[in-house]
C-alpha cells in the first residue's frame, strides 16, 4: 500500500487531505504530522511514497523538510498563499495545491503523479462492479473504454460490455492513471489507444470523440516521443 505523510499544522486542512487520500487511494497508509519536527521524525522512521507539505509550519520549516525527503518521493506543496506558486516549483515539487483543496483538484493531482506503489496500478487491476442483479468481476487492463449513457456507464471490452448504474464523474476519480477522460461521455484506456486525430481517438475498432475541454490533458498523458 502507498505510504502518505501529511505535514500540516492546520487540523481542518490535514483532515480534509486525509479524507481525500482515503477516498481516492483506498488502502493507503496515512500518517499525520502537525509540525516540522514531527514530520522529520516520521521521515526518519521510514520512506514515504507521497508527501503533502505545508511550508509554513511551526518549528522546522518545510524547506528544511524538502532536503530530508528521499530522492524520487513526490512532494506536493499545500498552502493558503496562491502567490507562492512560482517559488514552489523552484523546489522541484510534483504539484502545488491551494487551500481549501477540493476533491476534484486532488484527483487531478493524483492523475498527474501517475500510479503510486500498489495504488492505482497493477495491484488494483481486478475490481468488482454491480451489473443489475449481479456483482461482476472486471480486469481493468482489459477495459478499452467507458461510455456514459444517462445514469449508467458501460465498460467496453473486446467483444462484450458490462453496464452499471453509476456516475461517470465519480467513476473517473476512482480509476487508475491510465484511464483518461476525453469527452463528457467517454473515458479511454490509454493502453488500448491506437491513433489520435483532430476529432477522435481510435480504440480497437471504435472511434471515440475528443472534446476541446479534455484534449490538452489527453495530449499531456500520451507520452509523446
Amino acid at each position: 500500500m502507498p505510504r502518505v505523510l501529511i505535514a500540516e499544522d492546520d487540523p481542518l486542512s490535514a483532515d480534509l487531505l486525509a479524507e481525500h487520500t482515503r477516498k481516492l487511494l483506498p488502502g493507503a497508509e496515512v500518517r499525520l504530522a502537525a509540525d516540522g519536527t514531527a514530520a522529520l521524525a516520521q521521515l526518519r522512521q521510514g520512506p514515504v511514497d507521497l508527501l503533502f507539505l505545508d511550508l509554513d509550519m511551526p518549528g522546522l520549516g518545510g524547506r528544511e523538510l524538502l532536503e530530508a525527503t528521499e530522492p524520487g518521493c513526490p512532494v506536493v506543496i499545500v498552502t493558503g498563499d496562491p502567490s507562492f506558486a512560482l517559488d514552489a516549483f523552484r523546489f522541484n515539487v510534483a504539484d502545488y495545491l491551494v487551500k481549501p483543496v477540493t476533491v476534484e483538484r486532488f484527483a487531478r493531482m493524483l492523475r498527474k503523479l501517475g500510479p503510486l506503489p500498489e495504488a492505482a496500478g497493477g495491484a488494483r487491476d481486478r475490481v468488482f462492479i454491480r451489473a443489475r442483479q449481479e456483482i461482476v468481476r472486471l480486469q481493468l487492463s482489459e477495459v478499452r473504454f467507458i461510455r456514459s449513457d444517462s445514469n449508467y456507464v458501460s465498460f467496453v471490452l473486446d467483444g462484450r460490455e458490462v453496464s452499471s448504474l453509476m456516475n461517470l464523474k465519480d467513476l473517473e476519480h476512482k480509476l487508475p492513471a491510465r484511464f483518461v477522460r476525453v469527452h463528457r461521455s467517454y473515458i479511454v484506456n490509454l493502453d488500448h489507444v491506437e491513433k489520435l486525430d483532430s476529432m477522435d481517438v481510435k480504440v480497437g475498432r471504435e472511434l471515440i470523440p475528443v472534446s476541446g475541454t479534455y484534449r490538452a490533458e489527453l495530449m499531456r498523458r500520451l507520452d509523446l516521443l
